[in-house]
């Protein structure tokens, strides 16, 4: 090889390690400023299956919890007394009937939402015993839009199947994990590394969690999607969710990064769903 020839396979070797780099670093900047919705609400305190926690009043009885997971008046209390005491699932949280999820696209979605969307669906049915119906004249059915109430690359979801109705709210640019992941909040689902094991399995880096956000971590004692704790989970927080300064929010016990969360459903996703949606 000529020195001509040295030279420029060096230029490009240079030039990919300079733009994958720039793509990391986008990367981490995004998650840094792009994981939270952009709805007012005053932050207040109710008791959701018995938990105390902090959530931020939407209005019209509906409250944000966790940043992405909308709850209703019939799901909280001002007591640690379950609302309702014949709901199913993470109490007081309802299952779909028939393992069905009825759903209504909004007219303002976007080509890509829309491909995302039916993706994320087909992950579920063809892993799971969950259905997915397009809504004829049902009166309870989630529909799912586009908004402008939540950032770009995020998205919201109501809390397992409600009468009347829920919605599921993403932005323009979300990608099929993470309409598959509030998919899993509408079937009823809640995040994994808030399950009250996941000290055994990960570190929750406080330092560098974005001041306000720090209830996104906080343990809640309801149950799980999955049997033991997941890192794979597609309802568990990448590692750099919610950081202010693009330094991880969560690692491993030895510190280390991890891959897959929220990437895809995972095997014991499967098993959980199975668990809680048995074939019919």
């Amino acid at each position: 090889m000529n020195t001509k020839k040295i030279r420029s396979f060096k230029t490009l070797v240079l030039g990919t390690v300079l733009l994958f780099a720039s793509c990391q670093k986008e990367s981490v900047e995004e998650n840094v400023t792009d994981d939270v919705t952009t709805s007012n609400g005053k932050l207040i305190e109710k008791y959701f299956d018995g938990d105390l926690v902090t959530v931020k009043d939407m209005g019209n009885g509906e409250y944000l919890y966790h940043d992405d997971i909308i709850l209703s008046e019939e799901h909280v209390s001002d007591t640690p007394q379950i609302a309702n005491q014949k709901l199913t699932l993470l109490d007081p949280v309802r299952k779909w009937p028939n393992n069905t999820v009825v759903f209504a696209l909004s007219s303002n979605l976007s080509l890509k939402l829309r491909v995302n969307i039916l993706l994320a669906m087909k992950r579920w049915s063809r892993k799971t015993n969950i259905k997915f119906k397009k809504r004829t004249n049902e009166f309870s059915y989630v529909t799912i839009m586009q908004s402008e109430d939540v950032c770009s690359t995020c998205g919201l979801a109501s809390i397992g199947f409600n009468f009347g109705g829920g919605v599921i709210k993403l932005g323009h640019n979300v990608d099929a994990n993470l309409v598959t992941h509030e998919l899993g909040h509408t079937l009823g689902f809640l995040h994994e590394q808030a399950r009250p094991e996941r000290d055994n399995y990960i570190i929750i880096k406080w330092e560098n969690i974005r001041s306000g956000q720090e209830d996104q971590f906080k343990i809640k004692n309801s149950r799980r999607l999955t049997r033991a704790f997941d890192i794979n989970s597609i309802m568990m927080y990448h590692q750099y969710a919610f950081s202010k300064n693009g330094k991880p929010t969560i690692t491993l016990l030895n510190g280390e990064g991890y891959t897959g969360a929220q990437e895809t459903i995972s095997p014991l996703d499967i098993i959980g769903t199975n668990a809680a949606y048995p074939k019919r």
